[in-house]
């Protein structure tokens, strides 16, 4: 035999792979991270695939459904639009939200439908608003009770009013106080009997308690909520009579108070007339409220720094808006995108994109309905309801999990290689559990020396130091 051939059955056989060896199971990759980088990274995902995440493996479904996960993950949600066609149509019994991001000169659009069957506990709806990934809907005149749901989640409470033969106010909304902990819906009622001073009560529904607070008079103007209300824990609203003595009302569910802000400086007396046509809000973080210079423009200003009244800065100037259809056309400002272009609700059937740079408006295609709508701002979010709203019926819509029970096992790390434990000494709580009832902290940035694999426990591997035992040497 010569030397080629010799040579060719030797490489031959090198590369016979063992039959009985076998080679380890190693975990993905993204599992040997420490859990708090798992949850940063996921957090910044859309709700879309986060959702499709719960169906990657049971390790993913206990991250998504962890309450920390839900805080974290609405601290970084977007906003997005949400619309109710007015009135409501026959052939599309829906709310549409949609979530708009900028490429250029496009649009990103992402869209969902939230219906009765799977998101919505009613389709009869006369109001609605947001706060802090809840939507608070206000039944018609048919459907007099009131709902707090999470319609990605498709969880819901029915609260029932606190007067069935009174008549329901203009001052309404859902709100959540950060010194409580706790969100709250007010609602105002006139007196039964009528007289020359109708005056206004004002009630409060502590989510939790199931029980209604009366906390005295209400303003008698009406109000109709802006797109993006609600800022600081407090509603904000133009009065929609020129009679009043502030441009900007306030409630605090912190202090359950109403209140007003002053306006910038320039504002006069006589623009308190205006009120009607120019709009608030929030942007970028801020209170807003435009002023129209004339009839083809108007500047949007923004409170810098709550409350101050000496913050108000002139933020944009919105020019050569669109001929007037009738005696005055409404603008409201919704979001700012990442290229800075603003997108505003346009006579409650339309949403136009304003071009700062180029100083023009062109409309868009996001919502084709035929008739005008409701639009207000929504972050999806995965807090549920069992965790804030402890004491009230929950209810689920047909056809959606309670992942909550459906899920009962523990996971947890090694602490060295990363690698699943079947049996940890430290586990983590189901869903379901409320805010802090659980010290999560010390496993999101330093985890228990107990928690090892059987292989990393027989090689005795010195264990990684964590980020803040490095910050701190």
């Amino acid at each position: 035999m010569n030397g080629r051939k010799r040579a060719a059955i030797k490489a031959s056989t090198s590369i016979i792979p063992c039959v009985n060896q076998e080679s380890p199971i190693l975990p993905c990759r993204i599992l040997l991270l420490p859990r708090r980088t798992i949850y940063e990274i996921l957090a910044r995902l859309p709700i879309k695939t986060l959702f499709q995440c719960r169906s990657v493996c049971k390790r993913f479904l206990c991250f998504i459904s962890d309450p920390e996960f839900a805080k974290l993950q609405l601290s970084k949600s977007q906003i997005c639009i949400l619309i109710k066609t007015l009135p409501l149509q026959n052939a599309s019994k829906r709310l549409q939200l949609a979530h708009v991001e900028s490429s250029g000169s496009n649009f990103q659009v992402s869209k969902l439908n939230f219906t009765p069957k799977s998101n919505l506990p009613t389709i009869d709806i006369s109001h609605m608003n947001a706060c802090n990934g809840l939507l608070y809907l206000i039944g018609s005149d048919k459907d007099y009770n009131f709902y707090v749901c999470n319609p990605i989640l498709g969880e819901f409470i029915t609260i029932q009013p606190p007067y069935k033969d009174r008549q329901r106010g203009s001052f309404w909304g859902l709100g959540y106080s950060t010194m409580m902990d706790q969100y709250k819906v007010l609602q105002s009622y006139y007196p039964v009997v009528e007289s020359n001073n109708r005056y206004v009560t004002a009630e409060i529904y502590t989510i939790g308690t199931g029980s209604w607070r009366s906390i005295g008079n209400a303003p008698i103007d009406t109000v109709a909520l802006p797109f993006n209300a609600f800022l600081n824990d407090a509603l904000h609203w133009f009065p929609c009579t020129p009679n009043g003595s502030e441009f900007i009302h306030t409630f605090d569910f912190n202090s359950e108070r109403f209140g007003t802000l002053p306006p910038p400086d320039h504002f006069r007396e006589d623009d308190k007339k205006f009120t009607n046509y120019s709009r608030l809000g929030v942007l970028e973080g801020c209170l807003f409220m435009i002023y129209f210079t004339n009839s083809t423009r108007f500047d949007i200003w923004l409170m810098k720094e709550y409350g101050v009244k000496e913050t108000w800065t002139k933020q944009f100037v919105v020019e050569n808006l669109y001929p007037k259809q009738g005696s005055w056309d409404f603008y409201e400002p919704m979001v700012v995108l990442n290229n800075r272009e603003i997108l505003m609700l346009y006579n409650n059937d339309a949403v136009v994109c304003y071009n700062q740079k180029r100083k023009n408006l062109r409309g868009t295609k996001f919502f084709r309905t035929r008739s005008q709508f409701d639009a207000t701002a929504y972050t999806p979010s995965l807090v549920s309801l069992n965790n804030v709203a402890k004491g009230e019926q929950i209810s689920r819509m047909q056809g959606t999990k309670d992942y909550g029970k459906i899920y009962t096992d523990d996971f947890q790390d090694c602490v060295d290689c990363g690698v699943q434990l079947a049996n940890p000494i430290c586990s983590f709580p189901p869903f379901g559990v409320s805010y802090g009832a659980v010290n999560y902290h010390a496993d999101l940035y330093g985890r228990s020396m107990e928690n090892r694999c059987a292989a990393c426990m027989d090689r005795r591997v010195t264990p990684t130091k964590s980020f803040l035992t490095l910050f701190n040497m």
